[in-house]
């Protein structure tokens, strides 16, 4: 007779978690079972999912662990689970996501439905012209360093169902299997690539940062995405203080502000004549800084206004270089806007959102490839730029709406010199 106790779990959960795994595609794991070979036999693999869940002997298998380059230098570690245990994981997401999201702050933006980056980063430009002084700060590799038991402590708190805490505790001492099958054991951390990590991550960080800040320092608004933040001060002396009481925090809960990517910074404008040497900050892909603006009465004058970074819009030009758009003469204009057109436009909707001329330089670059491919693909354009910049001006006229710069920009397109033929 068994003595696995039995565990209420809804097969119609698991089919919807399964939706939403394979919504979000995603590489294989450690078992080398994609989605599409996970289909193959769909019926049984949930069954199994389900079954294991249910009766309390459903074991994680290792994580797949791929090391991804940092834009800063270094590597990420990234944790991919099987397709299996990400069903699992959204299971268990989709049934406490809900009661956990409403207890977090308004102003925490990462990974929660409702909220975005581009809201983190609206919030954080307006609170700029109301506040002078900025503490920027990031953890450092705070996804491996979440304590298990703080993180535990926090989840038995809010959640009672044994079930959950069972896999929960079970997902966090799941190892890492290295790419020459070598496995790591865990002792903290949550993988950054798990399904449930960003909820885990919310609810740890709640705790650690959020309502800590709001009890300590509740006239200092702040924006948190995941392990990066930004806390408005109202004077220089507020900063520091500020600065060293969240360093202080973070080491009594096991975590350490990152030394290179956390500073204090001057909002500075026309309005703020005090001297500092840091007066710019970069989140989420923006970079804050003072940049002209024009007033209503038709002035120029200096604001404290985000932008996209120079490092984002040198990662947009890398891209568009690494699509070789020159070599495929074989293609329309019409497959080349189905191949790229969707990666633009989801770049100017996010980057796009504020100081827009910025992305200019990233959408010129995107033309001079188009201009090069021309001169590959029609005879009589090859070795003529001027002809080319004309072909292109008449296909923006003709066709505007196949790229989203040519709708946003109009006939605005550069010679590889860089001056402007309109």
């Amino acid at each position: 007779m068994s003595t696995a106790k039995s565990y209420n779990i809804s097969k119609l959960t698991v089919w919807e978690a399964y939706q939403r795994v394979k919504a979000n595609r995603g590489a294989a794991g450690i078992d080398e079972q994609s989605i599409a070979k996970f289909e193959q036999k769909l019926q049984r693999n949930l069954y199994k999912v389900w079954n294991r869940m249910s009766s309390g002997s459903y074991f994680p298998p290792p994580v797949r662990q791929v090391e991804i380059p940092k834009q800063s230098g270094g590597k990420r570690k990234l944790g991919i689970p099987t397709v299996a245990d990400r069903v699992a994981q959204t299971v268990v997401k989709l049934l406490i996501e809900p009661g956990l999201d409403c207890l977090f702050h308004k102003d925490s933006y990462g990974y929660r439905p409702g909220k975005s980056a581009k809201q983190a980063v609206e919030i954080t430009r307006r609170r700029c012209w109301n506040m002078s002084w900025v503490v920027e700060f990031d953890i450092k590799g705070a996804f491996d360093h979440i304590d298990h038991e703080l993180l535990l402590k926090a989840v038995k708190h809010h959640i009672k169902d044994e079930w959950i805490i069972l896999y929960i505790e079970r997902w966090l001492k799941a190892p890492f299997e290295t790419a020459n099958g070598h496995r790591v054991p865990r002792e903290s951390g949550t993988p950054q690539g798990g399904v449930v990590s960003p909820l885990l991550m919310n609810l740890f960080m709640h705790y650690v940062f959020d309502a800590w800040m709001q009890r300590t320092y509740p006239r200092c608004p702040f924006a948190r995405y995941a392990d990066d933040a930004v806390v408005h001060c109202r004077s220089e002396q507020q900063a520091n203080e500020v600065m060293g009481a969240i360093k202080a925090r973070l080491e009594e809960c096991l975590l350490s502000m990152h030394p290179d990517k956390s500073k204090i910074v001057y909002c500075k404008d026309s309005n703020r004549k005090a001297i500092y040497p840091t007066t710019q900050f970069t989140f989420l892909g923006f970079t804050f800084r003072p940049r002209e603006a024009w007033g209503n009465n038709g002035r120029r004058f200096t604001s404290f206004l985000p932008a996209a970074s120079d490092e984002a819009l040198k990662k947009m030009r890398q891209q568009t270089r690494c699509w070789n758009i020159q070599r495929q003469t074989p293609a329309s204009l019409l497959d080349l806007s189905k191949q790229y057109n969707a990666t633009l436009r989801g770049w100017w909707n996010y980057y796009g959102t504020f100081y827009k001329t910025v992305m200019r330089k990233v959408f010129n670059h995107f033309d001079l490839k188009l201009q090069r491919w021309a001169r590959q693909k029609y005879k009589p354009l090859a070795g003529h730029k001027r002809r080319s910049v004309d072909w292109l001006n008449r296909m923006k006229k003709a066709c505007p709406s196949l790229f989203v710069h040519w709708q946003v920009y109009g006939n605005d397109v550069r010679l590889g010199n860089g001056s402007r033929m309109s």
